[in-house]
This record gives C-alpha cells, sequence and structure tokens, in this order.
C-alpha cells in the first residue's frame, strides 16, 4: 500500500462534537456511513499533518464476539501506528479522525451505539484523555498490544491474544493510574494468566482485587523500579491464594 498523511480532528470540530453529544450519537446510531460528517461542520473538519505512514485497512466486525477478528484488527492497527510519535498516539483528535473519517464504519462494527454514554466514553475520551485512550473503540485495541507485546516469548502476543480472549482480564487495570507503565501491566497480566493455567479454575472476580492490591504495592514501594518477574510473581502468588481462599 502506499504512503498517507495522518489527519487530526480540528479544535474547532473537536468543540462542536462535544457540545453536541445527544446528537452526535443518534447520528452514528442512524448513518452506517459517515456522509453526514461533513455535512455537520462549516468547515472540513480534519487537518493533515506532516507524519507519514503505511495506509492501513481493518476489518469491519459483523459480529462482536468475534475475538479473532477483534485481534486482528488490534495488531494491525499496533503495527500501523506504533513508530508514530507519543505525543500523536495520546491525542484524542488523532483518534477521531480514525473515528468519524478513516473507519468509521469499522469503529460502528466494533461497538453497538447504546446511548450518548456509548459516544461520550467511547469515542469521544469523556472519562479523559488518559482513561479514554483505554476505553476508546479503536485506541484500546493499540494500547492493549502496545502494552503486552513481548519481545522474549515464542508468541510475541501471546498476553494480547489472553486478554482479547477474556476482557476483563485486562479491563480493570485500565483504571489505575499505572495502566500505561508498560512492564506493571505486563507483569501483572502475566502472573494471572500464570495462575490460572497452574490452578485450571478461573474466578472473574479476582481481577478487581488484583488491580486494587497492585495499588496497594504502589501505596508502600515505589511501581516503577520493581522489576516485572517480581510484579508477575506477587501477582501470581496473590492470584494462588485467593484461590485457596474460596476452595475452603
Amino acid at each position: 500500500m502506499s504512503k498517507i498523511y495522518i489527519k487530526m480532528m480540528t479544535d474547532r470540530a473537536y468543540e462542536h462534537l462535544k457540545r453536541n453529544l445527544g446528537v452526535i450519537a443518534n447520528k452514528i446510531k442512524d448513518n452506517d456511513d459517515n456522509s453526514w460528517v461533513l455535512d455537520e461542520f462549516i468547515d472540513y473538519p480534519f487537518v493533515e499533518k506532516k507524519y507519514e505512514i503505511e495506509d492501513f485497512v481493518l476489518e469491519e466486525n459483523k459480529e462482536s464476539s468475534d475475538k479473532k477478528l477483534d485481534f486482528q484488527n488490534s495488531v494491525t492497527l499496533y503495527n500501523a501506528l506504533k513508530n508514530l510519535p507519543t505525543f500523536i498516539i495520546t491525542n484524542e483528535k488523532f483518534w477521531l479522525w480514525l473515528y468519524f473519517e478513516k473507519f468509521y464504519k469499522v469503529t460502528k462494527s466494533m461497538m453497538e451505539i447504546k446511548g450518548v454514554s456509548t459516544v461520550r466514553d467511547h469515542w469521544m475520551f469523556g472519562q479523559g484523555i488518559r482513561r479514554g485512550l483505554m476505553f476508546g473503540v479503536l485506541s484500546r485495541c493499540f494500547f492493549r498490544v502496545s502494552l503486552t507485546i513481548d519481545e522474549s516469548r515464542k508468541d510475541k502476543f501471546e498476553l494480547t491474544k489472553w486478554i482479547v480472549e477474556l476482557p476483563e482480564r485486562y479491563r480493570n487495570l485500565t483504571w489505575r493510574v499505572y495502566s500505561s507503565e508498560k512492564h506493571l501491566v505486563r507483569g501483572i497480566i502475566s502472573g494471572e494468566k500464570k495462575a490460572v493455567e497452574k490452578i485450571g479454575f478461573e474466578n472473574a472476580s479476582f481481577y478487581p482485587s488484583i488491580a486494587k492490591y497492585v495499588s496497594r504495592i504502589g501505596s508502600v514501594k515505589f511501581l516503577d523500579v520493581i522489576e516485572e518477574k517480581d510484579i508477575e510473581t506477587l501477582v501470581y502468588d496473590k492470584m494462588i491464594e485467593y484461590y485457596n481462599t474460596i476452595k475452603k
């Protein structure tokens, strides 16, 4: 494929969308294509930036439970965008270009529009930028690969596949301030996965408890200096402890 320049939504367009969330939610819900987007604004709502990427495509998700396609799209997105500067990847206006122009149909296919809250939280970063990036329809796909890819493993996407298979394994971490620290996220998920494989049993209630447990560690230790393997061991041991408690 050819190279393309990325775009960002303009400040004016962004503010318009935030002021009219109810209207925008209905238009997304009622329109399978984005022809309405240009009619919504006086001026073209995107501006081109001098950052080139290889053009790429994502597949529409015909079934919300298609985890294989979910994983495939996540890896494709990551590979296409991984070399962009952090200030681009963490800018909500960059993702809004992908949502409203380049991948409108794909974005809509990946999450049913149930109301204003869907658009506010999963399209428009209503939970704040950091948390919004972890909740965004496509941005979360990028970050769950970015934070779990492990080149030291035979399958570098082993942990990514595991959290795509059951989002609860990862979702609770996104609420925490340490959710953007790769060594912590990867260590936590690795410890959880290792424990589940050891005991042959999985209880979804363990995952929010683990997220809180790691936060408590952070209150007495500096998480940024703890080694990934140490976090993995701590989480593994705590998961086994939880299991032994409910087994009694």
